[in-house]
């Protein structure tokens, strides 16, 4: 098996120095002695960050070094990326190769590896097994607790706050047994792949997440507003400022978060105020996919 890896940095490529954490050229071959000696690896470096520092830039970058390895003969691809961003990147991906032949993997790590609690090793080495089933598309190898598991890209929800737990809606796509088995959950939800495509910089869209006492700020120099609803699909829609601020928006709005199976009479007001309401993915796919149409 012949792999393509892509070091971005982030923890899972960092080391102390001077008291801070930070991305070292010398983790690149530990790191691969989790694989499987009769794998032949070939490594690209289109940037070396930690994951914080992400934007539009960098994943142009990503997308476009991701794009030439399809290209080339490889079984599969592993990309190391830091898990601040690891969603934004899977998604903008999953964007444009979800429809990819050959698997595209994520792997981050919780911790450095000289902690004891890092699972940087087991998520590198699991997927190289999951490219091993063959199953295009863009994921995420990732271990919680004691079970391996695999995500798809698009279905990424965001960290917890203080929480290094990966989360995604309905669950993992499948896990690993302890005989190295692969247990599918869920089927994928596939699309044709946009390729290569460019980000500007910083993002044209204003992202609004829902809060008790919500303020609305000023749309200039926006092209669209997306709102994160509360978990229940619900925004503040009997607040006067609210409606205002929809009613006076020049650019158009989006919702992500609202689930068909249980409407609220708060929501009723949505197709009123002009407010698109996206398919239900998640909030980080819905921003990547407005940044890049517009």
């Amino acid at each position: 098996m012949k792999l393509a890896v892509i070091f971005t940095g982030g923890t899972i490529s960092s080391c102390p120095s001077g008291g801070f954490l930070s991305p070292s050229e010398k983790t690149k071959t530990t790191l691969l002695e989790a694989l499987d000696q009769d794998i032949r690896v070939e490594g690209f470096q289109p940037f070396y960050i930690l994951s914080e520092h992400l934007n539009g830039i960098y994943l142009t970058e990503l997308i476009k070094c991701a794009g030439e390895r399809l290209s080339e003969n490889y079984d599969g691809i592993i990309i190391t990326h830091g898990t601040d961003t690891l969603q934004y990147s899977a998604a903008a991906l999953s964007i444009a190769f979800s429809d990819s032949k050959i698997p595209i993997v994520l792997v981050s790590s919780n911790y450095i590896l000289s902690d004891k609690r890092s699972n940087r090793m087991s998520n590198f080495k699991y997927a190289a097994e999951f490219i091993k089933q063959k199953i295009g598309g863009v994921f995420v190898s990732y271990k919680n607790d004691s079970i391996p598991e695999i995500y798809t890209a698009e279905s990424l929800l965001p960290h917890n706050a203080y929480s290094d737990r990966l989360s995604a809606i309905d669950g993992a796509f499948g896990y690993f047994n302890s005989d190295g088995s692969f247990v599918k959950l869920k089927n994928q939800i596939k699309h044709k792949g946009a390729g290569t495509f460019t980000l500007s910089k910083t993002s044209p869209v204003l992202w609004l997440k829902a809060y008790a006492g919500m303020n609305y700020p000023k749309t200039d120099g926006y092209k669209a507003v997306l709102f994160e609803s509360y978990h229940s699909g619900t925004l503040p829609t009997d607040d006067r400022d609210f409606i205002d601020f929809c009613k006076n928006c020049a650019v158009p709005i989006y919702l992500s978060g609202l689930d068909d199976e249980i409407r609220y009479e708060s929501t009723k007001i949505y197709q009123q105020l002009n407010i698109v309401v996206l398919k239900k993915q998640s909030p980080i796919y819905s921003y990547i996919s407005l940044w890049k149409s517009l």
